[in-house]
C-alpha cells in the first residue's frame, strides 16, 4: 500500500513538468468533399470540381463546387474561398482525371496529396474520356449519390475482373517502378449516362492507350490478378440459324499464369506468357455437352479464339509503350546485364510477346 501511494506521488510531481502537443480539425466545421475530378483547360490552367456533402432536412444532398488555377492547390484555394466554413477534402473518396491532364505527367497533379498528410491515399482513381467536370456535374445517378454510385461502379468492375484495382497509394508505387506500368479504370458519360467504358493505360507517368472492358479483363485474367468473378463470352461457330447459337457464354472458375523469357537477346528479346483456364458453361443453347468430342472442340474453340484476343490486346499495349506485364521488371531481376545493355522504352514496342490460352470446361450448369 505505501509503494502504491508513493508510486502515486511521485506521478503527481512529475505529470505538470511532462509537455505534449495537442491539435485538431473537427470535422464539424468543415464542408465534406466526397468526390474530385480534375481538367486541363490549357497548358497553365487547372479546374478542379469537388462534390460537397450537404444535408437539408436531414436528407443528404450534393454541392458543387469549382475552382481554377495553376496548380491543385491554387484550386482548392478559390474553391475554399466560395463556401462557408472550411474547404475540408480528408474524405474524398475517389478522383477522376480528365483525359486531356492524363495524358500529362499524373505526377505533377498528384504530388499535392502524398505530401498532404491530411489526404486520403486509399482513395480511388479513374480515368474520363472527355473531362471530369462533365461526370461530377451528374449529380445523381438514379436517386444515388454520385460519389456512391461511382465507387459501387467501380468496385462492382473489380469483383468483376473488370478494371484493375487501384488507389493513390498502389499508383505511387507503380510510378516509380522502371520496369512496369499501370492502368485505370476508364469512365465516359453515353446519352447521360455515366458507364464504364474499359481500362486507360499508362507508359510512365501518362495516359497512352486504352483497351475495352473484354480486353481489359483478358488483360488482368493472363496478369494473375482475377477477382472473384470473371465472364466471357466467346464466339465459336458461324452461319447458325438463330445468331445466339453462335456464342458460349463461361465463368473463368480457376485460372493460372506464367511469364517466360524465351529469348534474352539485346536485339530479340522474346517473351511468353502461358495460361491454364478452367471454366464453366453458363449459356450455349447448342448444349451436347456430355459428347466428349463437341467439349473436345469446344476446349479448342474457346481456347483459339482467346488466344488471338490476347494477341490483338498485347499489340495494344505495344502500341502504347505500357509494359502492363511487368516484363522489364522480369528482365531486371533475372537478366541484369541485358537491362543494362537495352533503352526499354524504345525496344519494349518492338520484342515479341506471345500468348498461349488453354481452356479446359469442366462444368457444364445444372443442365446434364
Amino acid at each position: 500500500m505505501k509503494k502504491r501511494l508513493l508510486i502515486i506521488s511521485i506521478l503527481l510531481v512529475i505529470l505538470p513538468f511532462l509537455t505534449g502537443c495537442w491539435d485538431q480539425r473537427l470535422l464539424k466545421n468543415g464542408r465534406l468533399v466526397f468526390s474530385s475530378s480534375f481538367d486541363l483547360l490549357d497548358d497553365e490552367t487547372i479546374r478542379s470540381t469537388a462534390i460537397i456533402r450537404d444535408f437539408k432536412n436531414g436528407t443528404p444532398t450534393n454541392t458543387m463546387v469549382q475552382g481554377e488555377g495553376k496548380t491543385i492547390r491554387e484550386t482548392r484555394m478559390v474553391m475554399d474561398r466560395k463556401i462557408s466554413g472550411a474547404f475540408e477534402p480528408s474524405k474524398n473518396r475517389i478522383f477522376l482525371l480528365g483525359e486531356e491532364l492524363a495524358k500529362k505527367d499524373i505526377y505533377k497533379f498528384l504530388d499535392i496529396f502524398y505530401r498532404d498528410p491530411n489526404s486520403s491515399i486509399s482513395s480511388k482513381l479513374a480515368v474520363v474520356e472527355g473531362s471530369g467536370e462533365e461526370i461530377l456535374s451528374k449529380l445523381s445517378e438514379k436517386n444515388v449519390l454520385i460519389s456512391e454510385f461511382m465507387i459501387e461502379l467501380l468496385t462492382s468492375a473489380e469483383s468483376a475482373t473488370g478494371v484493375p484495382k487501384q488507389n493513390l497509394q498502389t499508383v505511387c508505387t507503380l510510378m516509380f517502378d522502371e520496369g512496369k506500368d499501370f492502368a485505370l479504370p476508364l469512365i465516359k458519360l453515353k446519352d447521360g449516362e455515366v458507364i464504364l467504358s474499359g481500362t486507360g493505360i499508362f507508359h510512365k507517368h501518362s495516359l497512352s492507350g486504352t483497351l475495352t472492358f473484354k480486353e481489359s479483363s483478358l488483360f488482368l485474367i493472363m496478369n494473375n490478378q482475377k477477382a472473384k468473378i470473371a465472364r466471357f463470352v466467346s464466339k465459336i461457330e458461324k452461319d447458325k440459324p438463330l445468331n445466339v447459337d453462335n456464342y458460349i457464354t463461361y465463368n473463368v472458375s480457376e485460372s493460372k499464369s506464367k511469364l517466360k523469357i524465351i529469348s534474352d537477346a539485346p536485339d530479340n528479346i522474346q517473351v511468353g506468357i502461358d495460361v491454364d483456364m478452367e471454366v464453366s458453361i453458363v449459356e450455349f443453347p447448342q448444349d451436347k455437352l456430355t459428347d466428349k468430342k463437341k467439349l473436345k472442340k469446344l476446349n479448342e474453340e474457346i481456347s483459339k479464339k482467346l488466344t488471338e484476343d490476347a494477341e490483338g490486346m498485347i499489340e495494344k499495349i505495344q502500341l502504347a509503350n505500357s509494359d502492363l506485364f511487368g516484363i522489364g521488371r522480369e528482365l531486371m531481376a533475372f537478366h541484369p546485364q541485358i537491362w543494362e545493355k537495352v533503352n526499354w522504352d524504345e525496344a519494349y514496342p518492338e520484342i515479341t510477346i506471345v500468348p498461349s490460352i488453354k481452356v479446359d470446361i469442366i462444368g457444364h450448369g445444372i443442365i446434364n
